[in-house]
């Protein structure tokens, strides 16, 4: 009786969360990818370099706009693909912190490639987005009746990278129209999470440097061992299967 009434008390918020970033995270152009070539996705050499080919391609499409080396649909192609990025890093991050850790029974035996590792890749996608962004504002300009008419491309990757980790600009907010305001309160939001959400939790991970102080070498002490029971509790259960 107790196990029936448990099961229909369960929440459902979770579940819900986990199928609809399990499903965008399907719908990504790096899942495709890896339903047509799943080989190739498997490959660390492979993840690295769309991670760096996608923040160079970002670098430059800011100034292939700006300076009209490509024609004008292709600037909007360009900028659609940079949303499309941006929308799956957002997933993807969610997906890491929310999702991958509790596909498993125990989610302490999770285990990413190395936490330096994700730190940097996570570093590459911020400034990703920050010049996806400042693509996307180079595409107003020409494009809307905004306050970023006639800035050069610096000024706008400052004014994207200020959006991204602040939440404000020195822009007149009077003449932005409403979808430059919809896609700069987007921006603001992906550079909240991506700030103080994805990057705290992983700068966290790292090593910290060796203490000279006895009360805090102790409490190190006590977290190795906490490791290690946790470790041997896993091998432990393994050996029972």
């Amino acid at each position: 009786m107790t196990k029936k009434k448990t099961i229909k008390n369960q929440s459902f918020l979770v579940p819900m969360w986990v199928f609809i970033l399990t499903i965008f995270e399907k719908l990504s152009l790096f899942a495709l990818i890896g339903f047509l070539l799943p080989k190739l996705r498997r490959k660390y050499w492979f993840v690295d370099s769309w991670v760096i080919g996608n923040l160079l391609l970002s670098i430059i499409s800011v100034y292939l706009v700006y300076l009209q080396i490509v024609p004008h649909y292709l600037s909007y192609c360009l900028m659609i693909y940079g949303f499309i990025r941006v929308f799956e890093i957002f997933i993807y991050q969610l997906n890491v912190l929310l999702v991958h850790p509790f596909r498993h029974e125990n989610p302490a035996s999770y285990s990413l490639v190395g936490y330096r590792r994700m730190t940097i890749a996570l570093v590459h996608n911020f400034f990703e987005i920050v010049f996806w962004f400042a693509t996307t504002y180079v595409v107003f300009q020409f494009s809307f009746d905004t306050s970023l008419e006639n800035l050069n491309p610096f000024i706008l990757i400052y004014f994207s990278f200020l959006t991204m980790v602040s939440y404000t600009s020195n822009l007149d907010n009077n003449s932005w129209t409403l979808l430059a305001t919809i896609v700069l309160h987007f921006q603001a939001l992906i550079g909240l999470f991506m700030t103080l959400l994805s990057l705290a939790r992983f700068i966290s991970l790292l090593p910290r440097p060796g203490t000279l102080d006895i009360s805090e070498q102790e409490q190190d002490m006590k977290e190795h061992i906490s490791r290690i029971e946790q470790k041997l509790e896993e091998v432990r259960r393994q050996m029972i299967k």
